[in-house]
């Protein structure tokens, strides 16, 4: 049917057995794009398909959720251009507004350089990492020399074992970062929603799987956070 998408997730790490071993094999998952964009939220649990890359060919097809009913997919639309009018029953709150009428005590140069109070860092959007701040120094406010602090920093990987035995689970571990990406899967902010007024926006530009270049808008945002 045309509302089922099928699809290697990637999820595969670790050993099974000897039976798979020098084996290029991957498994297929279903789920339900029926009334809904995300389709993750409706998933066709149970069914599970192994597939030989070598030779292009199923090798099993596990059906253990005859009986567990697909999740509905009211409300399973995230995204803020669908939730913004979803909760009208909540009564209205006033709005709180914090306000830098001089602007941002910050400043950005060259795009990525932020200078901030006696902080200096090189801020920029990546692939796999997401956010690497690097080159971080502080001036010190006796000497005033910067001295350094970080030369690189960012999420080196999160790991998620799901640990569930059944069938349809026990093959999955997520790299999230080394296999997914962080910075590949930013969603643009949302000026006044995401980041507050004066915030710094940066966009990504990434190579696509074929080289080529594309953009990747309002990726990262810089403000000022009041701390009390």
């Amino acid at each position: 049917p045309t509302n089922v998408y099928c699809y290697n997730n990637d999820i595969l790490p670790g050993w099974f057995g000897k039976k798979e071993e020098k084996r290029r094999l991957i498994k297929v998952q279903c789920y339900s794009m029926k009334d809904t964009a995300n389709f993750y939220m409706r998933p066709i649990e149970g069914l599970t398909v192994l597939v030989d890359m070598d030779f292009n060919q199923v090798v099993e097809i596990s059906d253990r959720g005859k009986d567990i009913p697909i999740p509905k997919a009211a409300d399973t639309d995230y995204r803020f251009s669908a939730l913004k009018n979803a909760h009208h029953k909540i009564k209205p709150i006033n709005p709180i507004s914090i306000e830098q009428p001089k602007g941002p005590s910050f400043t950005v140069q060259n795009g990525h350089q932020v200078k901030w109070a006696n902080w200096e860092f090189h801020l920029k959007p990546d692939p796999r990492a997401g956010v690497i701040i690097s080159r971080a120094m502080f001036r010190d406010p006796g000497t005033g020399e910067l001295r350094n602090v970080m030369y690189k920093g960012m999420v080196s990987e999160l790991f998620v074992p799901y640990m569930d035995p059944t069938e349809a689970w026990y093959f999955k571990t997520y790299m999230d970062a080394g296999e997914y990406g962080f910075g590949l899967q930013a969603m643009p902010l949302d000026p006044l929603n995401d980041c507050p007024r004066n915030a710094h926006y940066m966009d990504a530009i990434f190579p696509a799987a074929d080289g080529r270049p594309y953009v990747r808008s309002n990726m990262i945002c810089v403000f000022e956070s009041y701390a009390g």
